[in-house]
């Protein structure tokens, strides 16, 4: 994968997809380059669920994990639906 970071509410956090976890996003708040961790089967419905649910931690740091879960599947359908595919890269 050839992205290294996002900005989110103009922070920008670096992308990592090398971790050991499903998902992670770090605080905004905590000082130097927050990350946002990535490390589920790649190209899968549960990637794509994953990396929307992490960004809307970046997004909206305060929001339960409750409300980001249900949001991140909810958006994850309808892209999956849609056909939205992440491709791999050459």
């Amino acid at each position: 994968m050839n992205v290294k970071s996002a900005t989110f509410n103009g922070v920008k956090y670096k992308i990592d997809m090398s971790q050991r976890i499903d998902g992670m996003c770090d605080s905004p708040k905590g000082g130097g380059k927050p990350t946002l961790m990535i490390a589920v089967d790649p190209y899968t419905k549960k990637e794509l669920e994953t990396i929307i649910h992490e960004s809307l931690h970046a997004c909206k740091w305060s929001k339960s994990e409750d409300d980001v879960r249900q949001t991140g599947e909810d958006v994850a359908r309808l892209l999956w639906r849609l056909g939205y595919r992440r491709k791999e890269v050459e």
